[in-house]
């Protein structure tokens, strides 16, 4: 069928790719052991060809997987070439310079055959509960407390397994048979992708998939160059302060200046501070997926991702900073760094295109926590738990509550947490008053309670848990700014038995001691005053803001009941006096 995919045809196709990596998703998650893939969905799946170029990704994933897949894709070529590669082969790594930045994500792909010849490749990443080091902490000093770093090799030889590898990675993670267990639902993810590819190559006669890449990699690359094209030629600039994690009175800048020039667009984090001694480096590739994700995700959010959604984007970070650290830096912790990215890059650009972006959100960056120990039976248990806080208002509406920016995964049920490991929620609501005022307000954070049992479920021994990443309040050095007039998302605070939590480190709890989290909510966009007096009263009325929040913030004068104190006449001629 070559030369003869017209515009019709073309866009089939791509739906139809897209439909075989979200058919290989549902398997995936349905085969996974860990609750990072099954819950979580920390994982990306995505088609490539033959030469390394991405086609299309899985509908649900994390940003920083989809610049990154390329980029590890194209490595994999380097080492193996595709003449060196055979049928029944599969490639394997998740070396941080290569891949996604840290030990945990790993990377496989798996080659795609039409008899003899390469077609293409399967590649699944996702992010594994344990890969040995240190769990979860951000206190690793370099890259070999951090766990087994796998460089890129065979994890399948001519359909022969690399019995080497699978042993080593056995004897080195705390839940082998989790790991090893969400390794398969990766090939079979990998499977599904494969399978679903050959059946509509041989359907649609078609000669490999090269040729509906290039027609699809052009397509997205002249779609992104036009919506580059619509922002005026200029820089735009962005500063950004957030502390370290073992010295909270040093402060973390992250610089940017994006240049626009007709329809390209050059990122570039010169002036950002240089690696540090805490876990939360990020290597070049990372910090590439996080920068492309912003800029399509404000210009033209509904194009789909390929390698021609980026190829007019140029992402540039000093060597030896933090967004460009070398080895043997420790990196586990990166999305501590890279989750701010979209909103140093979204800020940058809010002069100009104020009217498409949201205000910052309390759920970046991601706050995570790491529960390992032995349960009331004796059996071992490792798991994560994470929560999200609010989004940031916009223009058109309220943020939303409780949801993450930008990692776009999901939370753990608390029923899946309770059976998993040897802690109980004693609390998980929204956080009354923690949205930042505005026109339209933020979205609520909420606040969270764990504690570990006493008795007969008491766990054997002490619990390890481990607080990652770090909470952003108001009224302290790193505050969830609003847009165009709004206000500041409130909550932020991490304590264990009352006492405040350091960040990324190891806590040793009990039975009876609790941990509390309290998540900001996201910024507000526009003036307060502005919001009208039946919507405070509505927020009143459904425990998202107080009555005395409605008068602090807002101006409006509500009774106990949260019905209106004064006609809404009334309150606005109050206001403008």
């Amino acid at each position: 069928m070559s030369g003869q995919l017209d515009s019709v045809t073309v866009k089939v196709l791509w739906n139809r790719l897209a439909a075989i990596v979200d058919e290989a998703a549902v398997g995936l998650v349905r085969t996974a052991y860990s609750v990072v893939i099954r819950d979580f969905h920390d994982y990306c799946i995505g088609i490539f060809d033959c030469r390394g170029r991405m086609l299309v990704h899985s509908t649900r994933t994390t940003p920083g997987f989809i610049g990154m897949m390329p980029y590890v894709v194209d490595r994999f070529l380097e080492k193996f070439s595709a003449e060196g590669i055979v049928p029944g082969d599969v490639l394997v790594t998740n070396d941080p310079w290569i891949a996604t930045g840290h030990n945990n994500d790993v990377t496989i792909a798996t080659p795609i055959f039409d008899g003899g010849k390469l077609v293409g490749f399967a590649v699944c990443v996702v992010h594994h509960l344990d890969i040995g080091g240190r769990m979860g902490s951000l206190e690793s000093v370099d890259m070999y407390e951090e766990g087994l770093r796998i460089p890129i090799l065979k994890l399948f030889e001519r359909g022969e397994p690399n019995r080497t590898m699978f042993s080593l990675l056995e004897a080195n993670v705390r839940m082998s048979h989790k790991v090893l267990g969400d390794l398969d639902a990766q090939l079979a993810a990998n499977e599904i992708c494969a399978r679903g590819v050959m059946r509509m190559v041989e359907e649609y006669g078609l000669d490999g998939l090269e040729e509906l890449a290039t027609t699809i990699i052009d397509l997205s690359d002249r779609g992104m160059r036009r919506r580059i094209a619509e922002i005026p030629d200029g820089v735009y600039e962005n500063m950004l302060s957030m502390p370290a994690i073992s010295e909270p009175d040093r402060m973390i800048d992250l610089k940017v200046r994006i240049t626009i020039t007709g329809d390209r667009a050059k990122i570039d984090y010169d002036g950002t501070s240089p690696e540090g001694r805490d876990a939360i480096n990020v290597t070049l590739p990372f910090t590439v997926s996080y920068s492309v994700f912003a800029i399509k995700a404000i210009i033209d959010p509904d194009l789909p991702s390929n390698a021609g959604s980026w190829q007019s984007i140029e992402v540039t970070a000093p060597e030896g900073s933090i967004l460009n650290c070398r080895p043997p830096v420790s990196t586990y912790g990166r999305t501590y760094v890279a989750h701010m990215l979209p909103e140093l890059i979204l800020s940058a650009l809010a002069p100009v295109m104020q009217d498409r972006i949201i205000a910052p959100c309390g759920s970046s960056p991601i706050v995570a926590l790491h529960f390992t120990g032995k349960g009331a039976t004796g059996e071992r248990f490792l798991t994560l738990i994470s929560h999200m806080g609010g989004y940031g208002g916009s223009k058109v509406q309220d943020g939303h509550s409780a949801m993450a920016f930008p990692g776009n995964t999901a939370t753990i049920p608390v029923e899946i947490i309770e059976h998993e490991a040897a802690i109980i929620y004693r609390k998980r609501e929204l956080l009354m008053d923690s949205a930042g005022p505005g026109m339209h307000r933020g979205g609520l954070g909420q606040e969270i309670v764990v504690t570990v049992p006493e008795g007969r479920s008491a766990p054997q021994g002490k619990v390890r848990a481990v607080v990652r990443g770090a909470v952003r309040a108001a009224d302290g050095p790193f505050p969830v700014p609003g847009l165009a007039g709004g206000g500041r998302g409130r909550g932020g605070s991490i304590t264990v038995n009352g006492h405040k939590a350091l960040n990324g480190s190891v806590h040793e709890i009990g039975q009876g001691d609790t941990i509390r989290v309290a998540l900001s909510g996201g910024g507000g966009y526009g003036d307060p005053f502005r919001r009208s007096p039946e919507q405070v009263a509505r927020d009143v009325r459904e425990g998202l803001v107080s009555v005395e929040g409605a008068l602090a913030d807002y101006g409006v004068v509500l009774n106990p009941d949260g019905t209106l104190a004064e006609s809404s006449a009334q309150q606005a001629q109050r206001k403008s006096a």
